[in-house]
C-alpha cells in the first residue's frame, strides 16, 4: 500500500523552490508581508514556501513568476518557458498592491470617456 503523506514530505525542489521565492523576494526589496499579500497567503505560509518545509502549488507559482517579474526556469532551471514576453515596467507596476489596485479599479471604469481622463492624467503626471 502506498504511504499516502509520502507527497506532503517537502523535497529537494521544494526547498531549491522556496529559496528561490526568498532570493527574488530581497532582491526586490520587499518583505514577507508584502508578498504574501501580492499572491494571497498568510505571511506564515510565505515563510514556510520559503524554508521548503511547504510545498507551493503550480497556481501559487504562476502568480510568483508574474509578482517577482522572474521567468518560470527562475524556479524550473531545466523547464522552458514559452511565454510571452511582457513590458518589464508593466511587469514591475503589477508588481506592487497600488499597480494591481490602478488596473483593477481602471478595469471597472465603464465610460469610455472617464477612462480616457484618468489615462490623460497618468500620462500628464508622468510627464512632471
Amino acid at each position: 500500500m502506498k504511504n499516502r503523506n509520502a507527497a506532503k514530505v517537502p523535497t529537494h525542489e521544494d526547498r531549491y523552490i522556496g529559496e528561490r521565492i526568498k532570493e527574488a523576494r530581497i532582491a526586490l526589496k520587499m518583505d514577507q508581508k508584502d508578498l504574501a499579500d501580492l499572491i494571497g497567503v498568510s505571511y506564515q505560509q510565505l515563510q514556510k514556501y520559503e524554508s521548503g518545509a511547504n510545498r507551493v502549488n503550480g497556481a501559487r507559482i504562476g502568480l510568483l513568476v508574474t509578482v517577482l517579474n522572474r521567468p518560470m526556469s527562475y524556479f524550473f532551471p531545466n523547464a522552458t518557458d514559452v511565454r510571452m514576453r511582457v513590458d518589464p515596467l508593466l511587469n514591475a507596476m503589477m508588481a506592487t498592491k497600488d499597480g494591481q489596485e490602478l488596473v483593477h479599479a481602471y478595469s471597472r471604469i465603464a465610460s469610455p470617456k472617464r477612462r480616457r481622463i484618468v489615462l490623460d492624467t497618468a500620462i500628464e503626471f508622468s510627464q512632471e
